[in-house]
């Protein structure tokens, strides 16, 4: 992959692994911290393990992330792009399904800008991860090598 659609890609890689690195670090030196904002805790208990846990996850998943923006191989690339896509329907379906209990404990326009942010992460790997696909194209990309060229070196 070259021009247009290997920036987006490796922009969006890099992004997703800055922005993993900096959430698991943040919950790792401060996990109530963390639990402390209200569209977070939603009114729930404070399991100190379980958001270790979650800022550990976050911490491991930068680095994959990180070695797929260096490196750029097609393999490396679909899969970590896949697997922040799944990550990414996981978290937003626990939200949309948990909802009503972040409007009783933040408000309505809260818990809906926290599920629309969700619901854009989502979307973001998905459109990354079909950009490596073969014969897709982005405009200011004539030229470059379709099908079988994609499948033997960049992504």
């Amino acid at each position: 992959m070259s021009g247009a659609k290997a920036v987006w890609v490796r922009g969006g890689l890099a992004f997703f692994a800055l922005a993993s690195f900096a959430l698991g670090a943040y919950i790792l030196i401060s996990p109530a911290g963390f639990f402390s904002w209200s569209w977070v805790n939603m009114g729930m208990a404070y399991n100190p393990h379980l958001m270790l846990d979650y800022g550990a996850m976050n911490l491991a998943a930068a680095v994959p992330l990180g070695a797929a923006a260096v490196v750029m191989t097609p393999v490396f690339v679909r899969t970590a792009l896949a697997s922040y896509a799944v990550w990414s329907l996981a978290h937003f379906l626990i939200h949309l399904h948990f909802r009503s209990h972040a409007v009783a404990h933040t408000s309505a326009t809260e818990a809906n800008l926290l599920v629309g942010v969700l619901g854009v992460g989502v979307v973001i790997p998905v459109v990354l991860l079909l950009l490596t696909l073969p014969g897709a194209e982005l405009r200011g990309d004539q030229g470059e090598q379709r099908g079988d060229a994609d499948e033997a070196g960049d992504p």
